[in-house]
């Protein structure tokens, strides 16, 4: 005799990137499992990889999670949580506020920082959807423009980097993953119709201040943010803490 199935409870959550609201339903004991031994790993590419697998898993509208803005998928990542497990998470920051300082031996000042673990809570369903109002489409000149997509999920790794530390050819390696078209008065050359040697020669003829208008739009990309005031239990220090992103949520 086959066991009976429990009815699940659908959520619908409108993103940026989808005009109509996707539905989901929430973790089951399996994508739990799943996510603990991601976040075991310590690894975040392997936290990224069971995430996008855990969405895969619980969504009911059919989605692309390839192409949906890492910003979209983050969002999407905490209701899904929020409405499986429980709307509060703790994180955790460590307190820098400077309670003492010490003269050394060689006459220079140290800082001592309080260096406690705070433990603030957040409330998920608080997590107002990322602010879309970043131009996807950069002018270069008067009459030559480029048109760029926002990041996905794979893409996300390369945009860490470049902002950990300013690599030249991953930055190049990141603008070619993203953009759509380069286009003037006259004509439209998609992605398709150039290939990467072509595109980076075309990069470097642009001028220092060309070229920042493109990186200004990755420095200014969407993100999923949460502001919160936390008291150090140790120093009693109050932080105007910014959170952003998965990494100051779970990671």
């Amino acid at each position: 005799m086959p066991l009976p199935k429990i009815d699940l409870p659908v959520y619908e959550l409108k993103i940026v990137s989808k005009k109509e609201p996707v539905k989901y339903r929430p973790f089951l004991v399996k994508e739990e499992k799943l996510l603990l031994m991601g976040l075991e790993s310590n690894d975040e590419d392997t936290i990224l990889s069971t995430i996008k697998q855990v969405i895969n898993n619980c969504l009911i509208t059919e989605l692309n999670i390839d192409e949906m803005p890492i910003f979209d998928i983050e969002y999407l990542f905490l209701n899904m949580r929020a409405r499986s497990i429980g709307e509060m998470v703790d994180s955790y920051f460590i307190c820098k506020n400077v309670t003492n300082t010490v003269e050394k031996e060689d006459g220079t000042i140290e800082s001592i920082v309080c260096g406690h673990a705070m433990k603030v809570p957040v409330n998920l369903l608080e997590i107002k959807p990322p602010i879309n109002d970043l131009p996807t489409r950069v002018m270069l000149s008067k009459t030559i423009g480029i048109e760029l997509r926002y990041p996905n999920i794979d893409t996300f790794q390369s945009i860490r980097g470049f902002v950990e530390v300013f690599d030249n050819s991953q930055l190049f390696e990141l603008i070619y993953e993203c953009t759509k078209m380069i286009y003037d008065k006259n004509s439209v050359v998609s992605n398709e119709e150039f290939t990467k040697e072509e595109f980076f020669e075309f990069l470097e003829s642009l001028t220092q201040e060309q070229f920042n208008r493109i990186v200004t739009f990755f420095e200014k990309l969407p993100s999923i943010q949460y502001n919160v005031k936390a008291s150090c239990e140790k120093c009693k220090f109050t932080h105007n803490l910014k959170m952003e992103g998965l990494k100051d949520f779970f990671l």
